[in-house]
């Protein structure tokens, strides 16, 4: 069994959880403040406001500027972290654990009071537009952002976490200030903390640190499921490309989904690692690409299952057949028992390494928080992975790997690859810019 640092948790008046896991050994603490609004609460017409507030949260509060922030947070020797994804937004420090009082200052100070200036916002929204704009001259994130797009459609989920270019030109001071209003509160966040510390201590110091901040946000709603569509093919268009990025998607299970494991494993087994059937065909027996992976991505409410690959233009509709007869050929017989036990071999040897640091534990026990799991996921994990079956893998696959429903997305030289794709679902060709 996996164990977890033994934990003492309370809930403060105004709503917010504290979670304390004492780890000694390593002098060290981490500090960790999740809120539950991420960029599946990007409204309209403003993809990319959920990371952008995390951004530039950092850079001024009511009571720091962003360069005293910057400093104290150089005097702890530590690093500040601030970022989001499709359903939350952290921020996080580790630092020597004497300086617990000064951390738990600074972060609950960043995520619950900022200020957003004026100069400091107007900075980062156009780094941001630069940085999306650099993206154009990297074909597999543009294959990666349009997947997402394709794959989930208007789905709150459909848009990358960085948003998209021309959306974030239009951002605003007070859009950033309104989305924290509205999304940021106590009932929504969950502090943790590990390391070298006292729990008592440690509580009462979270307690006045945090129990301050009044409750005001209002409840994410729950996002729903993803409609599944038949199988259609994006190109984006890149004239000047040698080569095709391509990418096998379609909406799959949600992270709480009593199919994990299972997933898990058969993914593992179909893609997930460098003796995968993907790489066996795909690099070994025909030489078609240096490597080809598949995983599942699972958010609270949704998620997807894909395929992700590059070839020459020339073998690109070979590749994408390849990778589909593998798929079908799982989804038909699932695993052997020699796959089966070297996968799970695999996953029970590999995750106790997800655990090693203080920071680690308390990204995982904010996991827990978010997907509302208690520990046993954790102390459980290998267990539940020996556990899985044969036939509970080819299930998962026959259930969520691709058939006729989902989307091909392949980016590079429209003219050369359109026409070969189109056995494959309807094709639509846009330029590569579109994604931005």
């Amino acid at each position: 069994m996996i164990g977890l640092p033994p934990a003492e948790e309370e809930r403060l008046a105004n709503g917010a959880r504290v979670v304390v896991a004492r780890r000694p050994g390593v002098p060290l603490a981490a500090v960790r403040l999740l809120v539950r609004a991420g960029a599946a609460l990007d409204p309209a017409g403003r993809h990319g406001l959920a990371h952008l507030v995390a951004q530039a949260a950092r850079r001024g509060t009511r009571r720091r500027s962003g360069r005293r922030i910057d400093e104290e947070i150089e005097g702890l020797g530590a690093e500040l972290g601030a970022g989001a994804d499709e359903d939350a937004t952290s921020f996080g420090l580790s630092a020597p654990a004497e300086w617990l009082p000064r951390l738990l200052d600074v972060v609950v100070d960043v995520a619950t009071a900022p200020t957003f200036p004026q100069a400091e916002l107007e900075r980062i929204r156009r780094r941001e537009v630069a940085s999306l704009a650099h993206d154009l001259d990297e074909p597999g994130t543009i294959a990666d952002r349009a997947m997402i797009m394709a794959a989930y459609g208007d789905h709150p989920y459909g848009h990358p976490v960085e948003g998209r270019a021309r959306h974030l030109a239009a951002m605003r001071r007070p859009d950033a200030a309104a989305f924290h209003r509205r999304w940021y509160g106590p009932g929504v966040a969950t502090l943790v903390i590990v390391g070298a510390v006292d729990p008592a201590k440690a509580l009462r110091l979270a307690s006045r640190r945090l129990g301050g901040w009044r409750p005001a946000a209002e409840t994410p709603p729950e996002v729903p499921a993803p409609t599944p569509r038949e199988r259609e093919v994006w190109v984006l268009d890149k004239p000047d490309a040698t080569q095709a990025q391509v990418r096998i998607a379609t909406p799959a299970i949600p992270r709480n989904s009593p199919e994990y494991f299972p997933a898990v494993v058969a993914n593992t087994i179909l893609g997930g690692g460098f003796t995968s059937r993907l790489m066996q065909a795909i690099r070994v027996n025909r030489g078609l690409s240096y490597g080809a992976r598949s995983r599942f991505s699972m958010s609270r409410s949704a998620g997807l299952f894909f395929v992700s690959s590059f070839t020459k233009v020339e073998s690109t509709a070979e590749l994408v057949e390849v990778a589909l007869d593998e798929v079908r050929r799982f989804r038909d017989d699932g695993p052997t028992g020699e796959e089966l036990e070297r996968a799970k071999g695999y996953l029970c040897g590999l995750f106790p390494l997800s655990l090693e640091t203080h920071g680690q534990v308390a990204d995982k026990l904010c996991d827990l928080a978010l997907y509302g799991f208690g520990v046993e996921e954790v102390t459980g994990y290998r267990d539940r992975v020996r556990a899985v079956t044969a036939e509970a893998c080819r299930e998962v696959g026959r259930r969520h790997f691709p058939d006729g429903r989902g989307v091909v997305v392949v980016v590079g030289p429209a003219k050369a690859l359109a026409p070969t794709l189109e056995r494959f679902g309807p094709v639509t060709v846009s330029p590569a810019r579109r994604i931005l």
